[in-house]
């Protein structure tokens, strides 16, 4: 019993610092300062541009990100702090899967006008040269269900979500397959 306490403690200190932001202060589930998305760069979020790790308003940007953080930012945080948080662990190290959701946010703030209205355009913009670079960085790459084990291709959606914004898609289409799923391939 002495152990299942230790170890209920230890995991509860890990979990408070492994979620903390630049400030120190731990990330609780509650939502972050809803003020109006500014992108720092045009390329903010956009694989292999790293600037947002220089944004002021990023609050991820010197802190400790780890992915259960990053996910329940996804879940609960909202779309601004859920972008802050992928397009951070992407900067320290690229993935499909972290470029993906960077511009799934970046598509939410634009889709729920998150950002000035003089600024949406440029959301909308940066969101398509995210799941562009998806596509052309990471063809293969996947994410996974909530049990961790069953894997779900990210180019498909990828060229959902560019046609979706209005955006025209770089080298791949989409084709029926025999049991009539559709799937993007390369062109």
């Amino acid at each position: 019993m002495i152990r299942n306490i230790a170890a209920a403690i230890a995991a509860a200190v890990l979990f408070t610092v492994a979620g903390c932001a630049t400030d120190g202060t731990p990330w609780s589930g509650e939502a972050l300062p809803a003020e109006p998305f500014v992108l720092y760069s045009p390329d903010e979020g956009v694989h292999p541009d790293r600037s947002v790790l220089d944004d002021p308003a990023n609050p991820f940007a010197d802190g400790e990100l780890t992915d259960q953080t990053i996910w329940q930012l996804q879940a609960n945080g909202g779309a601004v702090a859920a972008f802050y948080a992928w397009a951070t662990a992407s900067a320290r190290g690229a993935t499909g899967e972290r470029q993906y959701y960077a511009a799934l946010d970046l598509k939410t703030i634009y889709e729920r006008g998150l950002a000035a209205e003089a600024d949406l355009p440029l959301v909308r913009d940066v969101a398509i040269r995210g799941f562009q670079a998806m596509l052309a960085y990471f063809p293969d790459a996947v994410t996974y269900d909530a049990s961790g084990t069953i894997a779900y291709e990210l180019a498909t959606p990828s060229v959902l979500a560019i046609l979706e914004l209005g955006g025209t898609v770089d080298g791949w289409v989409l084709v029926m397959t025999p049991d009539g799923r559709t799937v993007a391939v390369p062109r």
